[in-house]
């Protein structure tokens, strides 16, 4: 379920690449899952790698602070935007 919802967060500023109701359904799994908050794009400034993760989750070379994420790999505070359906 989080990876449907991942996909279409990605997608949502490419909306060429949305199916009909794809935002809708993503919305809709995110309204019965209250716990899983919304998704953020998480983003190195330095090797630029992006993942889209929420706010229980590390993936590498993101792992999660108290202050957000923390690139691992370049040892830098990673950039994260909350994505809203």
């Amino acid at each position: 379920m989080r990876q449907a919802i991942r996909a279409t967060a990605g997608k949502l500023n490419r909306s060429e690449e949305l199916l009909d109701d794809e935002k809708e359904q993503a919305a809709a799994m995110l309204i019965a899952n209250p716990g899983f908050g919304n998704p953020h794009v998480v983003r190195c400034s330095w090797c630029h790698e992006t993942r889209t993760l929420f706010r229980d989750e590390d993936d590498a070379p993101f792992k999660r602070t108290a202050r957000g994420w923390f690139c691992e790999r370049c040892e830098v505070h990673a950039e994260s935007q909350e994505v809203q359906f």
